[in-house]
């Protein structure tokens, strides 16, 4: 496991944010007597769990919901904490979508040199339609890589290659080829509005919010064999006064709607540490101001340090390359990209060139990337809705009553 560097996007909000924050979740539980919450939870559910990371949690059961979630990229730092881009020898993408505009179209109040008007057809509705239609034909611009051989990630195959890198804390064959791509757009890196709204809506959008539930735990410290298992959740986070993410919430599991979130993996936990032993999926909701999204990666491994009340780490995995893409030039458009210097053409070509793995039965081209997500997450009471529109069937899950069977 190794060691996670400084949280990347400041998250202390507004006193006006977090009464927010507190109202949404007021409304949440209001919403969730309503509907009738599960009754068969347990008194050991609805009591209050152990707080020694040793002990066997209540019902052996333990749940986290994401407070944070976002690409893993690393930045060298000096001996006094300041960048020095030293991963990117090359210098960070100097030609965003307005940048590669101005170039390809030079003109003085919108006309050519010859005095004629740009055809709109031919330029900015091209441009656009490239972004949602690419291609891998050569690109026109330069597109620097990371070249540093260090990165945040998890090794996927077992291997040690030559495009792996080595983990901060000397880990060898990380596989994070996603990094390699995207490590050099400042809309990645520190300080960037795009992680900054990232993060903004994660917190806000109730449909953003993903859970990490442990069972068949004999301790958090120590045990061989336990089962995770991914949810989304219903409800928002909840802040405390500290402007921290406050334990011990209410989290209802959406058992209808939410079928894909859900996946199931086996894990063991040596000295703290998560670490999965049989691979699944992992997928998650994204959305923002406009537009929803689901993303996915594919043969995905945690490595989470875990407290009795919080986890915090790394989930590895393959990206699928062409739903991950979409995923983000839906959520944004080519104004708000433009801030960051990241160019959706030109980065699918290197996504394309790049991806490591599932190839292509037909034309044999990989269509997924090696990708790593930092992730935290608080301690919730997870719970499940007594009933389903629709239920055909009952869960093996202790703590459900039904499960729809769409």
């Amino acid at each position: 496991m190794h060691e996670q560097g400084e949280r990347r996007v400041k998250t202390q909000q507004p006193t006006s944010r977090k009464m927010w924050l507190r109202q949404t979740a007021i409304a949440g539980f209001a919403i969730a007597a309503l509907s009738g919450v599960s009754s068969a939870i347990g008194a050991s559910e609805a009591a209050p769990q152990a707080r020694s990371v040793g002990a066997t949690p209540p019902g052996r059961t333990v749940a986290y919901v994401l407070t944070e979630r976002q690409e893993a990229v690393y930045e060298a730092k000096d001996k006094d904490g300041k960048n020095t881009n030293a991963e990117c020898p090359d210098g960070l993408n100097d030609y965003g979508p307005r940048e590669q505009f101005a170039a390809l179209f030079p003109q003085t109040d919108g006309k050519k040199a010859d005095g004629t008007r740009w055809p709109l057809a031919g330029t900015s509705l091209a441009r656009e339609a490239e972004v949602w239609w690419p291609n891998t034909t050569p690109d026109k611009f330069p597109f620097p890589e990371v070249k540093g051989k260090i990165s945040y990630g998890i090794n996927l195959d077992g291997k040690v290659k030559p495009s792996d890198f080595t983990s901060p804390d000397g880990t060898p064959g990380i596989d994070n080829q996603f990094y390699r791509a995207v490590g050099c757009i400042a809309s990645y890196r520190v300080g960037s509005s795009q992680l900054l709204f990232y993060e903004e809506y994660l917190e806000a959008k109730q449909f953003n919010r993903s859970i990490v539930e442990l069972t068949e735990v004999d301790s958090l410290e120590n045990d061989d064999d336990v089962t995770v298992t991914t949810y989304r959740g219903l409800d928002p986070l909840v802040g405390d006064a500290k402007g921290d993410f406050q334990a011990d919430s209410v989290q209802r599991a959406d058992l209808v709607y939410g079928k894909e979130f859900i996946q199931k993996s086996k894990a063991k936990i040596v000295n703290g540490v998560l670490i999965t032993t049989q691979p699944a999926d992992f997928v998650w909701p994204n959305e923002n101001h406009t537009d929803a999204s689901v993303e996915f990666m594919r043969d995905a491994r945690f490595e989470l340090k875990l407290t009795a009340e919080k986890m915090e780490g790394v989930v590895g995995g393959y990206l699928d390359v062409e739903a991950g893409y979409r995923a983000m030039i839906k959520r944004y458009g080519s104004h708000q990209i433009s801030y960051g210097k990241l160019a959706g053409g030109s980065l699918y070509k290197v996504l394309r060139r790049l991806a490591d793995a599932y190839p292509d039965p037909e034309t044999g081209a990989n269509t997924a990337i090696s990708s790593a997500l930092e992730i935290k997450g608080v301690r919730v009471h997870l719970v499940f809705p007594e009933k389903n529109v629709a239920s055909v069937e009952t869960s093996a899950h202790p703590n459900h009553v039904a499960e729809s069977g769409q």
